[in-house]
């Protein structure tokens, strides 16, 4: 049986073939001659010589074959390597030697037993070259190399030797110091070493299975998991093998409605649960889990029970940011329990971004940032002096408008961060000035939504967040079992702060009296009527697709739903978006510390806006809350105020 591994490279071969010999050659007979060659001379060899053949552009199968035959035959002659110079080239030269000597033991003959012409020998020759080239190690300061073209330091080695004992571990750094990086060079060896098996995931939106290796990779939202994918798919091979590995955790689980009777409710109601369970376990053999300070312990529990018994798992994250603000997380569980790799050498390269110099700068106490740079920029305002919060939350209202005309400020994309929910310059009223804009921009319907003693404002088409999953309002509809003060009618002219213009254009009474079918009598005394919200909406999650009804006033309220146009720099913290715009004052003095300005300026990917004067940048980077450079203190830090008394599995 063919491992995995040459599974796919017989996939790879039958693609180029096609390319190279017309589609005349099928498939099958492609597929049949890599198998044929990568029994006689091993995977590795193959691979190899397929790179090479590949360049070559024959368009004749003979000529292609033969060609892929030679080609193997010269890498499976030594190479007389130079003599090592340091420490990096002594590791890449003993690899190259023990794939040397590997190769020559798969090799006895030849596939075709052809005569070589001089031709076939001159391309034998750049062959070799080429794969010697390629073996020799790229050093920029590196000390120790892993895997071809791939320079690893001796953080990263660690933790790939972790990951190749099987042993399950945290990886921490910064950003910017190869996180991603170890990924895929992890990912890679593994499917390399064929430790790797098939197994079946369910493609999400869909019913459908697919097969692929047994190593996922997860995020706790769509947007990580979206990053997370760019990331391991930067490498062609892995975006090939890879192609379906990458998800969010709802979707490994194959979340999925179920209705079941309410006995307290005594009514039918429906929540998303797992398919995925203790009775109904995964087959992955490797679990990477990105932003695992994201992961709560509820969920976690979840997906613990999923796993399969001896199934390596690597918990990734930064500790330099703020810890999570929702109470423990699985990560401060592992931190405290595990071993843990902290990543500490930054990579510079050309071109790398100004946020990530500036983010280490911000770590190191540097407050003399780069500014006025495309991705790194301030906007202050004409006056020297820092005006009042009240007048530069109105300038707000009218300049983030201006900013999305003009295609600066993108809602799908983007995000606002602020210190503070509330106050003139908190989430809550930038929210509202964003609702508002691209509301009119749409004619919406805006809705009084009355949850206990708060009012909403919102309308169909708004981006929310629900329990720290983004989503839309896709509907709204009266709730009959609200017992409370009659909200106003919805109207167009209807603001988000619940000021009402003249001429406004109402909801039908058929659209208010939407929700009232269900209206029950003897219901009138239950006391669950009382919590009820004057509305029921829908929203659909961007990250699994499911619907969600919003009703009760206590789902309102509190930490477990907002508009998703800004958010606190706390709640931001594990999510990534292309443009982060930063709202800072005075008003924010008391939060302004280093951490919450490195997690905000590390929340973005192409470029970070600050809203505010400079100097509340250099205060904040003077300010920091970590005691220490230790992994100690780090750990110290995280774990602050967290209660970590709760018995949590980590290890199946």
């Amino acid at each position: 049986m063919s491992s995995l591994a040459q599974i796919i490279a017989a996939k790879k071969a039958a693609k180029a073939q096609a390319e190279a010999s017309g589609a005349d050659y099928s498939f099958e007979a492609a597929k049949a001659k890599a198998d044929e060659l990568i029994h006689e001379f091993g995977t590795q060899a193959y691979r190899e010589a397929m790179k090479q053949s590949a360049k070559a552009e024959l368009r004749d199968a003979q000529a292609f074959w033969q060609y892929v035959a030679d080609t193997i035959e010269s890498l499976t002659k030594p190479i007389e390597a130079p003599k090592p110079r340091s420490l990096a080239e002594m590791l890449a030269a003993k690899k190259a030697a023990a794939m040397q000597q590997s190769l020559q033991a798969q090799s006895h003959t030849s596939v075709l037993n052809a005569s070589v012409s001089s031709a076939s020998f001159d391309a034998k020759a750049d062959s070799a070259q080429a794969f010697a080239d390629e073996i020799q190690p790229k050093v920029h300061g590196s000390s120790e190399t892993f895997s071809l073209a791939i320079d690893l330091n001796e953080d990263q080695v660690r933790a790939s030797d972790l990951a190749l004992a099987g042993q399950t571990y945290c990886l921490i750094g910064a950003a910017g110091t190869g996180k991603t990086t170890t990924q895929r060079s992890v990912a890679k060896t593994l499917l390399e070493s064929g430790r790797l098996k098939e197994t079946t995931y369910k493609l999400q939106g869909s019913g459908s299975k697919v097969q692929a290796p047994s190593i996922a990779f997860v995020a706790y939202t769509r947007r990580a998991s979206a990053n997370l994918q760019r990331a391991i798919h930067k490498d062609p091979d892995l975006e090939e093998a890879f192609r379906h590995n990458v998800m969010t955790i709802h979707a490994l689980l194959e979340f999925q409605p179920v209705w079941f009777f309410d006995e307290e409710k005594q009514k039918e109601s429906m929540r998303f649960e797992p398919v995925r369970n203790a009775a109904n376990p995964l087959s992955i053999t490797h679990l990477v889990i990105e932003e695992a300070s994201m992961v709560g312990l509820d969920l976690w529990e979840q997906l613990f029970d999923a796993l399969p018994e001896g199934v390596q798992i690597i918990f990734i994250g930064d500790i330099n940011q703020l810890p999570p603000v929702f109470g423990p997380s699985v990560l401060n569980y592992a931190l405290a329990s595990l071993e843990v790799v902290e990543l500490r050498k930054v990579y510079r390269q050309a071109g790398d971004s100004t946020i990530l110099e500036n983010a280490h700068r911000t770590l190191r106490g540097n407050e003399h940032l780069i500014w006025d740079r495309p991705d790194f920029q301030a906007i202050e305002g004409k006056s020297n002096v820092e005006v009042g919060e009240a007048r530069m939350s109105r300038a707000l209202s009218a300049m983030l408008p201006m900013l999305w005309k003009q295609g600066i400020y993108d809602p799908e994309q983007d995000i606002i961060l602020s210190p503070f929910n509330k106050n003139e310059l908190g989430t809550d009223v930038l929210n509202k000035y964003v609702a508002q804009f691209l509301g009119e921009a749409r004619g919406a319907m805006v809705h009084e939504i009355i949850a206990g003693f708060i009012k909403h404002y919102l309308a169909e088409g708004d981006r929310v967040m629900v329990n720290r999953r983004d989503g839309e309002i896709i509907k709204i509809i009266r709730n009959g079992q609200y017992l409370g003060a009659s909200p106003m009618q919805a109207s167009d002219k209807l603001n988000r702060f619940g000021m009402l213009s003249l001429g406004a254009n109402a909801l039908t009474e058929d659209g208010i009296l939407d929700g009232y079918e269900n209206f029950s009598l003897e219901a009138l005394e239950d006391g669950e009527r009382k919590q009820q919200a004057s509305h029921i909406v829908t929203i659909r999650l961007f990250d699994s697709g499911e619907e969600i009804e919003v009703s009760s006033a206590g789902d309102f309220n509190g930490p477990n739903f907002q508009l998703g146009y800004a958010l606190t720099v706390h709640k931001a913290q594990g999510c990534e978006w292309r443009k982060v715009f930063l709202v800072l004052h005075k008003c924010h003095a008391v939060m302004t510390y280093r951490e919450l300005f490195y997690t905000a300026v590390t929340r973005s990917r192409e470029a970070f806006v600050l809203i505010g004067k400079k100097v509340r940048t250099a205060k904040a980077i003077l300010n920091p809350r970590i005691k220490g450079d230790t992994l100690q203190d780090k750990i110290a830090y995280f774990n602050a105020n967290q209660d970590l008394t709760r018995e949590v599995r980590l290890i199946p």
